[in-house]
């Protein structure tokens, strides 16, 4: 006998469902909740059918029908048509903010349930109080209620109409027939007659406009309203209830829109990834960005700055009001040891950049302070990094394997693959594979795909962007403040007088054209392993302590050329540095001869003790402080034998060794004599200074001028040789005292209110310790003393006088110092403009080996400059789509709000030629957006700047239905 239990086991209940169905015209539903998974389930055979259905709870709810139940009837006093419009509304979130629907099954049963609305043939109420009962009235045709003795089935027990009810979930029901039917097609009647009208033929236009018309399914959207849809999502980020700069400072400091958009963006930043870099460029304010967004986040803080800048921190946690500590780069350790656990913390790290090697002590104690804590990092130069650097600085809040960045799938395979391409174009460079051109290319290539990769943790605005955002320049117009003008750098020219012949046979000595040239500076003490008869005798020994050996020569290489390079730069500098210089380098060769001759041994120094030469010319040269003219070994030598210095016998070196040493002993003696046998003697450069100078403050007394040498010897010997002449105040490394910088502000910082300003000093002389952390905008020319090799530097320098707060200059000026010789002398003239190349292309190398004239050769400074002020000043991709969507909000808000009722899962299709094809998505994963494009083969993550290009629509452009390809894509991504 057959069982009248259903469990789903043996039997599933949607084929006995289907079974009675044929027979049946009329249907009596009772449910706890109307899963449409059930109505998709049967629909193929309720076409023909009438059908009521009864609720007792509410509508399908959530992702896979993982239910989140509520019961909306015991809210207190709530209406009936309260109780509709819930409905409706459940039925809108299930459609449009789950992937319930997008299946073409699922939307074929919609389009039936829809139909069966609007024909009458469907109904559903809302039980007037909560139920969980589920019967299933099945009202059989009369040709087969066999003349009204087998009226219908009813089916009840614990399955409500969903998927799993009728196929899967263990359940029990029971099937009763006859006297059992009317019994429950009574209480379904009682329960009908005093339900809440859901929707019926009669609520139709209510439901469409409720619904239908609320969810996308056979909307058309114009691709200009998606497109503006897609820039609110992107741009418009949550904005609590903070407190602003003028409000925490007692209006000491603007409310500037640029740096409070910062200050939303960067809290939205640090909620969802622990972390955010601030990367404004040199002048905007990151210091006040940080220490509001510190005030707001109340949280104890811990900052971490350059020895320079803690002084100006300490400035700003009081200004701000902030519960910190401010810690020296050099104190890292200290503050790991003070910083207690019992509570998160914000850790701010200023010049964060610096922090790029992970096997550097400092960069592991750091790594721990960060851990577990809220990180916010400042740097001005987040692109101009490799991109191994640029992962260090990211994992010192995010954990590679768990990324919380959304818009990649693995943040640490994109970053190896990055750094892949950074050693392929290096090497591709280093070995001239390709044309400087296409390494440029590769290499902006590469920075823009670091820029999408960390861009979701990233701000970063340049003066180019302050000026082409609307919002932000009609604010900075507002509040009365002006952009400057940077004129780009000028040559200045001296006259070398008698000396030009001695110079150009310098030059030659220290760095001949020919590098493997013997009669010039060769280095030898710093490359000793170059000279080994018998490599082998010490590879062992070389690999054990220095790990690749091969890499250990290079750096050896490496080391003497960058002494050669040293040397020139101290040269160009000032007499004085390239004195000290050839004093320092003659006693260590001569050191190293002593080595040899009494000890019969040479030293090789001990990796990690030496300074990181790769990191040095990385950065485009070494910044030397105060009165060190040259890297100290010799200290560490005897710091070394005490410790089991390695050491080269003698015996194992060819004779070429202590030749090439005593060479170069000789070399640079005979130099020191033909320039200093006298003293320092007469300076052409000083002397045009000085005119210069004398010019510059007549014509201009109000315009200060800030004199920047790389070298603390040439700012010390410039105080020396000008205080005489000018009122003049000097600053390197070793004059950071609070004493000091408070002079420094007092004259140079247009900031300082007029009170506290004074004028004691027209010219400020300084190596880069001061490109950092002060502002100096009471100064409008800035006078490169030495050949500003690096542009980057020169950028950092002109951002002192070049600041955001006070406008006292429509024009600042750069200026760089070159020799030059005048007079009827033609083999002279042609000697000192030989001279001119040769000294760029041996401070430069082969970027400048073009250059033939004088005119190419200040143009060559403008372009180097500008090249990297567009880099670092770059226009954001962004700009002109934030101006559109500004420009609708102020001016066709109902565009935008026609928009902002799209139904979400909107989509269409496109004829606009684009330079990709596929399906783009745009949607949410997790808090970040995403953007996604997919064609038939494959799928893959793109970015915002990538997307918006494909999303960007004309208002006139029409849309079209998406083609029967659109669903696979669209399933797949």
């Amino acid at each position: 006998m057959p069982s009248k239990f259903i469990t789903n086991q043996n039997e599933l209940l949607a084929d006995v469902i289907d079974d009675i169905l044929p027979s049946t015209d009329k249907l009596h539903f009772l449910v706890g909740y109307f899963y449409f998974s059930g109505f998709e389930q049967l629909y193929q055979n309720l076409i023909d059918k009438q059908m009521r259905i009864l609720i007792g709870m509410d509508v399908e709810r959530g992702i896979l029908n993982k239910i989140k139940q509520f019961e909306i009837i015991q809210e207190v006093n709530i209406s009936r048509g309260q109780i509709k419009q819930n409905y409706f509304n459940s039925l809108v979130t299930l459609f449009n903010d789950t992937d319930f629907f997008d299946t073409e099954e699922k939307q074929a049963a919609f389009k039936l349930f829809l139909n069966k609305i609007r024909d009458g043939s469907l109904e559903i109420r809302k039980t007037e109080q909560p139920n969980h009962a589920k019967l299933y009235l099945f009202e059989k045709k009369p040709e087969h209620s066999e003349g009204g003795r087998y009226p219908g089935a009813v089916i009840t027990g614990s399955s409500n109409l969903s998927l799993s009810g009728l196929t899967s979930r263990n359940e029990i029901n029971v099937v009763f027939r006859d006297e059992h039917y009317l019994e429950g097609k009574e209480l379904f009647d009682q329960l009908w007659e005093s339900a809440i009208d859901i929707v019926n033929k009669n609520d139709a236009v209510q439901f469409e406009s409720q619904v239908v018309e609320k969810i996308w399914l056979e909307k058309l959207p114009l691709p200009f309203f998606m497109y503006v849809r897609v820039l609110d999502e992107y741009f418009t980020f949550k904005k609590p209830l903070i407190r602003f700069p003028a409000e925490i400072t007692g209006n000491r400091f603007f409310n500037l829109k640029y740096q409070t958009d910062a200050i939303y963006q960067a809290l939205n930043i640090i909620e969802k990834h622990n972390g955010v870099i601030v990367a404004d460029v040199v002048g905007l304010g990151k210091s006040i960005v940080a220490s509001a967004i510190a005030h707001n986040l109340r949280m104890k803080t811990i900052i971490i700055a350059p020895p320079h800048l803690t002084d100006q921190w300490n400035d700003y946690r009081f200004s701000y009001d902030y519960n910190a500590r401010v810690f020296s780069s050099g104190s890292i350790d200290k503050a790991l040891k003070q910083m207690s656990r019992d509570e998160q913390k914000l850790i701010i790290i200023d010049e964060a950049h610096k922090y790029r090697n992970e096997q550097t002590r400092d960069y592991g104690n750091l790594h721990q302070l960060c851990q577990g804590n809220k990180v916010m990092l400042l740097t001005a130069t987040p692109f101009n990094n490799r991109p191994q650097d640029i992962f260090s600085m990211i994992k010192l809040f995010q954990i590679p394997a768990r990324s919380t960045i959304q818009t990649i799938d693995n943040l640490a395979y994109q970053f190896r693959e990055l750094i892949k391409q950074y050693k392929a174009i290096t090497k591709s460079q280093r070995e001239k594979l390709e044309p400087l051109l296409v390494i440029k290319s590769r290499i902006a290539q590469l920075a823009r795909e670091i820029r999408n990769l960390i861009s979701p943790l990233l701000i970063r605005r340049s003066r180019l962007d302050l000026n082409d955002i609307d919002e932000y320049r009609e604010d900075l117009q507002k509040q009365k403040i002006e952009l400057n003008i940077v004129e780009p750098p000028m040559l200045l020219e001296y006259d070398l007088g008698e000396l030009a012949p001695l110079y150009v046979e310098t030059l030659e000595n220290i760095a001949p054209k020919d590098e493997n040239s013997k009669t010039g500076f060769i280095g030898a003490r710093y490359k000793p392993t170059q000279y080994l008869k018998n490599i082998d005798k010490y590879r062992d020994r070389l690999q054990a302590d220095f790990g690749d050996e091969n890499l250990f020569f290079q750096t050896q290489i490496n080391l003497a050329k960058f002494m050669r390079r040293l040397l020139v730069h101290r040269f160009e500098s000032s007499k004085f540095s390239f004195n000290e210089s050839l004093k320092a380098m003659i006693k260590s060769a001569e050191v190293i001869k002593g080595w040899y001759d009494r000890l019969g041994k040479v030293p090789i120094y001990k990796k990690g003790k030496l300074p990181d030469v790769d990191s040095l010319l990385l950065d485009g040269g070494i910044e030397l402080d105060a009165d060190a003219a040259e890297i100290n070994f010799e200290d560490l030598l005897q710091t070394y034998q005490k410790k089991g210095l390695i050491t080269i016998d003698r015996a194992d070196l060819s004779e070429q060794f202590i030749q090439d040493v005593i060479k170069d002993i000789e070399l640079l003696s005979r130099i020191k004599d033909q320039w200093f046998s006298k003293g320092i003697g007469a300076d052409p450069k000083i002397e045009r200074l000085k005119k210069l100078l004398q010019v510059w403050l007549r014509n201009e007394p109000k315009r200060k001028i800030v004199i920047f040498s790389e070298f603390g010897d040439t700012v010390n010997y410039l105080e020396e040789r000008l205080e005489k002449d000018f009122r003049l105040f000097k600053y390197t490394s070793k004059d950071a005292n609070k004493t000091n910088k408070k002079t420094i502000r007092e004259n140079f910082d247009a900031g300082l209110p007029k009170d506290e300003q004074k004028n004691d000093f027209d010219i400020l002389i300084a190596t880069d310790a001061i490109s950092e952390g002060f502002n100096l905008h009471r100064a409008g020319i800035i006078f490169n003393y030495d050949i500003p090799y690096n542009p980057t530097r020169v950028i950092q320098r002109v951002g002192r006088i070049n600041r955001i707060n006070k406008k006292v200059f429509d024009r600042l000026y750069i200026y760089n110092f070159f020799p030059t010789a005048t007079g009827e002398d033609e083999t002279r003239i042609k000697q000192i403009t030989t001279l001119k190349f040769d000294m760029i292309n041996a401070l430069l190398g082969e970027d400048t080996l073009v250059l033939t004239d004088e005119t190419q050769l200040e143009s060559f400074f403008r372009e180097q400059y500008e090249q990297e002020l567009a880099a670092q000043e770059e226009r954001s991709w962004d700009v002109d789509y934030r101006n559109l969507l500004n420009h609708l909000k102020m001016h066709q808000p109902e565009i935008v709000q026609k928009a902002r009722e799209l139904p979400r899962r909107s989509r269409v299709r496109r004829s606009a030629g684009k330079e990709k094809q596929g399906v783009v998505i745009f949607g949410r994963k997790g808090e970040d957006y995403k953007f996604k494009l997919g064609s038939k083969d494959e799928d893959f993550a793109i970015s915002a700047e990538t997307a918006l290009k494909l999303f960007a629509a004309d208002v006139n452009e029409k849309p079209e239905q998406v083609s029967p390809a659109f669903e696979a894509i669209y399933q797949r991504l």
